[in-house]
């Protein structure tokens, strides 16, 4: 189904499922003859239904048990793409896809590469301006599929209700690095490469988990890691069921709130985050700087914090979000973020084979 008639379809079924129409009736679906559930990823699963339609349920991983959206979703050729992330184009560039990107919310942000060049050759438009979307941006290109994210109270419906369907990725809330990965798959999903979607994942599943287990094996005794941010005088650290904290026990650490499970950050006063920072033996930070940091950047100018066992033994380490594509490319190369840990916790003085993280040497 093509044309005018196809994209009423698509708006109507996007419509009734984000808003709840009463009209949509569970029971008017055809039978499910298969459930294909992620293997880590928490954030979505799909049916496949019998009349080769698929039943997509997006979940809100900021709600436990909470549905974000449904979509019934009939495969079809997709012509024109559209993100208002930087983040998913890595997701669409491991499927072969750019070629079908026409627009990127924050485009002059893209990191080097074919994107980028896309976009400086006016293939890929920019669908913002400062921190805003510009609708009209996207009107202009009408995309079969307009990726969103599910923050900030926005509402699609302009979009939706001119047949654009709006998908609600959320990969950057899950908490496993291999559940980041596979979203993979349900962008193979839509965009009609299942097939190749699946074999990536799996080569990233592979990987990663032959590393894993290799650092596991070898393990004598884990160092104590932490890690987080300052906001004025209280710390936000990741709890022990997060992304992070999943890394830094995968590479061989020992995260130092590994009693802790929380939906979100645990914020803690000054004084109780120091007294336990001061029992770690690494401080690992994500940074955005234009160069080399110093030392006040990674204190964030607080001079209590070069007092800190991690700081004086020289065993901060960090990744630059501004100099390497931390937010996109790396959900997808999680083996190489284990990697780096992996030999910064070993004090392997004589690698310098590092991609996201590693050690932070600027101690001025």
């Amino acid at each position: 189904m093509k044309g005018a008639l196809w994209m009423i379809w698509i708006a109507v079924l996007f419509t009734s499922s984000c808003t709840g129409d009463s009209r949509y009736k569970r029971d008017s679906l055809p039978a499910a003859i298969e459930h294909v559930v992620p293997r880590y990823a928490e954030g979505f699963d799909w049916k496949l239904m019998a009349d080769s339609s698929i039943q997509i349920t997006l979940f809100n991983l900021e709600s436990e048990g909470d549905t974000l959206q449904m979509i019934n979703w009939r495969p079809h050729e997709i012509v024109r793409l559209a993100s208002l992330s930087t983040t998913h184009v890595p997701f669409m560039e491991m499927l072969d896809c750019l070629d079908i990107l026409k627009g990127v919310g924050f485009a002059d942000r893209l990191p080097q590469g074919d994107a980028k060049n896309r976009f400086s050759n006016g293939e890929i438009l920019n669908l913002t301006s400062g921190n805003e979307l510009e609708p009209e941006a996207v009107f202009s290109i009408q995309p079969d599929l307009l990726f969103v994210y599910p923050f900030g109270g926005k509402s699609y419906d302009k979009f939706l209700s001119k047949g654009i369907g709006c998908v609600q990725v959320s990969e950057y809330l899950e908490r496993h690095p291999l559940g980041r990965a596979e979203w993979i798959r349900l962008f193979g999903c839509l965009l009609g490469r299942q097939a190749a979607a699946d074999s990536v994942f799996a080569q990233i599943e592979r990987e990663y988990c032959t590393l894993r287990d290799s650092i596991s094996s070898g393990i004598q005794q884990r160092p104590v890691v932490f890690a987080g941010s300052m906001d004025g005088d209280r710390w936000a650290v990741p709890p022990a069921n997060s992304y992070m904290a999943t890394l830094i026990y995968d590479a061989g650490g020992k995260y130092l709130f590994s009693d802790s499970i929380s939906g979100g950050n645990l914020v803690l006063p000054f004084e109780s985050f120091f007294e336990a920072a001061s029992k770690a033996d690494f401080w690992g930070k994500i940074i955005y700087e234009p160069q080399a940091s110093t030392a006040d950047v990674i204190t964030q100018g607080d001079d209590r914090l070069r007092s800190l066992p991690s700081f004086k033994n020289h065993k901060v380490f960090a990744c630059n979000a501004l100099l390497t594509d931390y937010h996109g490319k790396a959900l997808l190369e999680p083996q190489l973020l284990l990697k780096d840990l992996s030999l910064i916790f070993s004090e392997d003085t004589l690698s310098s084979d590092y991609h996201y993280f590693r050690p932070w040497i600027n101690y001025d």
